[in-house]
């Protein structure tokens, strides 16, 4: 059957409007469902962000409380007070009152510990320095081949934690045994800066000749000449406490506990670097070179003993050594004083007149032999000894100890380092004013 044209446009028509309306709604729903995916996904993000932000105030936090532990702590209190102590060390009055008042009781304890050992505790730190700066060395290395094991990576945070508080405690004794000292007033007989003719200078220099020629004949001596001290060296320690201690009437920090000067087992490369002793203020101890001829014993241990009580300069411990062994009633000390300085104050003396009146310089008092003999530092036979032992060059040994010293000295503000030693001259020229001229 056949239906008209019409009928059939009218159909369709219909049919295609009824598709347009549900293609509508459909349209519709899928906008709506749209809408409710992207408000979904808008949530999620958002919830993603905070997220991602509260891990990271989370991780920040964790950072943050893990340098709150005990050893963090306690670090970081000892590093302020380092920083707080180094910025008072420029106070002159600050560092009179603790030198005077603090060091002393600083050296009752941890004084009082390390003398507690029998060998030298700060040599034994020293020497410590090489096995754990190679040992540290190795670990960095190390690390990057192991960081994975968990066992490695602990071992490693414990040794450069204790590596670092190691480092830390030195530095905090060593800016109250050496920093503040350093920054203490000079002694008062150092402050009256006068100059002193070459007259008075040969005055002095005359007298100190005359001095050690004539001890020179009173001491005892050996078929070689040499000067027989059979003192014990625990006597003549305990005769140089003695001595500091009743040297305190001039010198008020002298007063006080002083534990045993101690020997140093490295006296070859100490003899060397032509050391006779040496302060260790890490440890708070006195030592001394086994290998130097024995007059150097009072006149070095009275000298170590001032920089333990906090007598830094050279010069003034060379001058509190020379009055503290001229007080002694023993003789080779009061011999070791004269000749602690002779050599000082006739260099002095000899720059300054033999260029330009070498017959001047000769028409004084010749120095003798035997005072010349008794001012050595090694005796022949010690010399011997040590080129035998000896594991470096004597040369380089020196020089490598006279550049650290210059510049160790340099850093607390001795200008002219070793030559500071010198300066003790000045001080005797001060010290005997109105007494020999």
């Amino acid at each position: 059957m056949k239906i008209s044209n019409d009928k059939n446009l009218s159909k369709k028509i219909a049919a295609a409007k009824r598709v347009d309306d549900r293609n509508k709604d459909i349209s519709a729903k899928d906008k709506k469902n749209q809408n409710k995916s992207s408000a979904a996904n808008a949530i999620s993000n958002n919830k993603v962000s905070d997220g991602r932000g509260q891990r990271q105030k989370e991780s920040v936090l964790t950072i943050f409380k893990g340098f709150l532990t005990p050893y963090w702590i306690v670090f970081s209190a000892m590093l302020l007070v380092i920083m707080v102590l180094n910025l008072l060390a420029r106070s002159e009055s600050f560092c009179n009152s603790f030198t005077a008042n603090v060091l002393p009781i600083f050296l009752g304890s941890y004084g009082r510990f390390s003398g507690l050992f029998p060998f030298s505790l700060g040599e034994i730190m020293l020497t410590l320095t090489i096995p754990i700066f190679l040992t540290a060395l190795t670990l960095i290395i190390l690390f990057f081949f192991l960081k994975g094991r968990s066992g490695f990576r602990k071992f490693f945070k414990y040794f450069f934690r204790s590596l670092l508080m190691t480092a830390l405690s030195v530095w905090l004794i060593m800016t109250m045994n050496c920093s503040i000292p350093y920054g203490c007033s000079v002694l008062e007989v150092k402050k009256e800066q006068k100059t002193y003719s070459i007259s008075e200078l040969e005055t002095l220099r005359n007298y100190l000749v005359e001095q050690c020629n004539t001890y020179a004949e009173q001491m005892p001596r050996t078929s070689t000449g040499k000067v027989k001290y059979d003192t014990s060296t625990s006597d003549i320690k305990k005769e140089a406490r003695k001595v500091m201690q009743e040297m305190a009437d001039q010198f008020p920090r002298l007063k006080g506990y002083y534990p045993d000067i101690k020997p140093i087992s490295h006296s070859v490369l100490m003899s060397q670097s032509g050391t006779l002793g040496i302060y260790f203020p890490f440890s708070l101890e006195a030592n001394y070179n086994t290998m130097m001829y024995k007059m150097n014993y009072p006149s070095t241990f009275c000298h170590e003993y001032s920089h333990l009580k906090g007598y830094m300069q050279e010069d003034e411990s060379n001058f509190i050594a020379y009055l503290a062994c001229l007080r002694s009633d023993d003789i080779y000390f009061q011999y070791s004083a004269y000749l602690s300085v002779l050599y000082y104050v006739n260099n002095e003396y000899y720059s300054n007149v033999y260029e330009l009146d070498p017959e001047r310089y000769k028409k004084q008092p010749a120095i003798s032999d035997k005072v010349s003999d008794d001012s050595v530092f090694l005796t022949k036979e010690a010399k011997e000894e040590i080129e035998e032992k000896a594991v470096f060059n004597t040369e380089t040994v020196n020089k490598i100890s006279d550049d650290f010293t210059e510049s160790y000295m340099t850093h607390y503000g001795i200008e002219d380092g070793l030559a500071s030693y010198g300066r003790v001259t000045d001080l005797l020229l001060q010290y005997y004013d109105g007494i020999l001229y």
